[in-house]
């Protein structure tokens, strides 16, 4: 089981993504396989600890609520990317909201 830091990076607005707080290099993800839910599915996220996508991911194209991930939410690393503190590869001037 992956455990997450200490201290978690902040959200710099309001509807960003949570950011990853351990490693994915090795997580496989395709149209038959994908990690991700094998913690952070509602079904076992209170075993591993982990936070439950939120409902809109069980939503389909038609706002039909499911019991597994939906498709258009299949491919995690599209949205949420690993925390990193990193130096900055080009000069930026984007402030966090309040």
């Amino acid at each position: 089981m992956l455990h997450q830091k200490e201290i978690r990076f902040a959200r710099n607005y309001r509807q960003q993504p949570p950011l990853v707080p351990h490693s994915i290099d090795q997580y496989q993800i395709d149209l038959r396989a994908n990690r991700c839910p094998s913690c952070h599915d509602w079904t076992v996220a209170d075993v591993h600890r982990a936070p439950t996508p939120s409902m809109t991911h069980y939503l389909d194209r038609e706002g039909n609520q499911m019991d597994t991930i939906a498709g258009t939410r299949w491919c995690c690393k599209q949205c949420h990317v690993p925390e990193a503190d990193t130096p900055e590869l080009v000069d930026n001037t984007f402030k966090p909201s309040n």
